[in-house]
């Protein structure tokens, strides 16, 4: 019995999408102007709808200066439900993302930095924590470097 190629390439593709649809966690997609100049001297901290936890694990993290005119701003949403048919299949296959987590670096109206990371639970303190420091390493890279000389 001779299997035949495109018989092969479909299995491929399938127990691809089986691996890759098991990941809880998706690949953050981080976007960077050209007029970010690393590494930043500080940032303040928009508090505008976050939950106080969050907060203060935050600032626990780094220290906030009120009044620098790059400001990161954090969103977020949970419980997210997409009764749409069109994702049946990611669904199905992948799983659907359960919530968002969104780190915005400004400057005035224009965004200097933003990391965003769809999540397979709910955005809870953790992933605050293990998010913000990926973005706080990424913002202070160049000094953490210039340090170690």
């Amino acid at each position: 019995m001779r299997v035949s190629l495109k018989f092969k390439i479909l299995i491929l593709i399938g127990l691809s999408t089986l691996f890759l649809g098991c990941q809880k966690r998706a690949k953050a997609v981080v976007i960077k102007s050209p007029k970010l100049k690393t590494p930043i001297s500080c940032m303040a901290l928009n508090e505008v709808g976050v939950e106080k936890s969050f907060l203060n694990k935050l600032k626990e993290i780094y220290d906030f200066n009120q009044s620098c005119n790059s400001k990161l701003y954090i969103s977020y949403k949970r419980d997210i439900v997409c009764n749409s048919s069109y994702n049946a299949v990611i669904k199905n296959t992948q799983g659907f993302p359960k919530s968002y987590l969104k780190f915005e670096l400004k400057r005035g109206l224009d965004t200097l930095y933003s990391y965003y990371i769809d999540l397979y639970e709910n955005v809870d303190i953790d992933d605050i924590e293990n998010e913000f420091k990926i973005v706080k390493q990424d913002l202070l890279k160049l000094k953490q470097e210039k340090d170690n000389r």
